[in-house]
C-alpha cells in the first residue's frame, strides 16, 4: 500500500509541475502569480493605450515588462516609452514556447495573491459593447463625432468623453461623417 501512495504522490507532482510549465508558457515565461495585468494581442494591435496598464506599470513593486516580439513596435512604443520614463526595465520576447493570446504583462517582483483574479484587462470595446453604443464608436476614439453620438457617451461612458470630439458646423459642410453612426 505505500508503494502505491508514493506512485500516487509522485504523479500528483508530475502533474503540478506540468501545469506550473503552462502557465509559465501562457504568461510569456512568468508565473501567474507575479503578473499584475496583461493584455492579449488583439487588444495591443486594434486599441489605444490601456491606461491600466500605465498605472500597473508605476505601481511600487514592478520589476519588468515583457512583450511579445511579434505585435507591431508601433503599438508597444508607448508602453517603452513609459517604461524608460519610470526606469522600468523592459523584454521584448520571441513567441514560440509561448502559447496563448496574451502579448504583455507587467511582472512584479514578488509573488501576489491572484489565483482566482484575471489578470487580464478588459477589452475598451467591451465597454462599449456592453453600454449598446456598438463597437464602431468604440475603434472612433480621437476623431469627431455628431452630438447625438457625444450626447449618448456623455450619458452612458462619461470615463469616455474625452477621447472624442464634437463634429462642428464646417465639418458637416464639408460632408463628414460620423464614424459611430454614419450620419453627416
Amino acid at each position: 500500500m505505500a508503494y502505491k501512495e508514493v506512485l500516487d504522490e509522485r504523479e500528483k507532482t508530475k502533474i503540478r509541475f506540468i501545469k506550473t510549465q503552462m502557465e509559465k508558457g501562457e504568461y510569456l515565461g512568468e508565473f501567474k502569480e507575479n503578473v499584475i495585468a496583461a493584455l492579449k494581442k488583439d487588444q495591443l494591435e486594434e486599441d489605444d493605450v490601456y491606461i491600466e496598464i500605465i498605472e500597473a506599470m508605476k505601481e511600487g513593486d514592478v520589476s519588468l515588462l515583457k512583450m511579445r516580439r511579434d505585435v507591431s513596435l508601433d503599438r508597444l512604443k508607448p508602453y517603452i516609452r513609459e517604461a524608460e520614463n519610470l526606469g522600468l526595465r523592459y523584454q521584448l520576447v520571441d513567441g514560440l514556447s509561448y502559447r496563448g493570446e496574451i502579448a504583455l504583462v507587467v511582472v512584479s517582483k514578488d509573488a501576489l495573491d491572484n489565483a482566482d483574479e484575471d489578470v487580464v484587462i478588459r477589452d475598451m470595446d467591451q465597454d462599449f459593447i456592453d453600454a449598446g453604443l456598438g463597437e464602431e464608436l468604440s475603434k472612433a476614439r480621437g476623431q469627431k463625432i455628431c452630438k447625438e453620438c457625444y450626447e449618448k457617451i456623455k450619458d452612458t461612458l462619461p470615463e469616455y468623453l474625452g477621447c472624442f470630439k464634437k463634429m462642428g458646423i464646417l465639418d458637416k459642410l464639408l460632408g463628414n461623417k460620423c464614424p459611430g453612426c454614419t450620419k453627416k
